[in-house]
């Protein structure tokens, strides 16, 4: 792997684990392709992320309050 493309590789890992750790603050649930994370798991994430890149959505409650974030894998055409 390059040089950039390991970088972009890092930026997205660091991006993750944010991600996760401010919904644990929060309470919401993260998924990584239907996979249930915590900041216990991260160690994991850059062998689920290898050659992969996420796209963020939200599943909110019928309040509209966001309890669950899941990351789905982009596949490139």
């Amino acid at each position: 792997m390059n040089g950039k493309a390991e970088e972009l590789k890092d930026t997205m890992y660091s991006w993750l684990v944010s991600e996760i750790r401010q919904a644990e603050n929060n309470g919401i649930e993260v998924r990584i392709e239907g996979v249930h994370y915590s900041l216990g798991d991260v160690s994991k994430l850059k062998n689920v992320m290898e050659n992969n890149y996420y796209m963020k959505s939200y599943t909110g409650n019928e309040l509209g309050k966001i309890v669950q974030i899941d990351f789905e894998r982009i596949i490139s055409i």
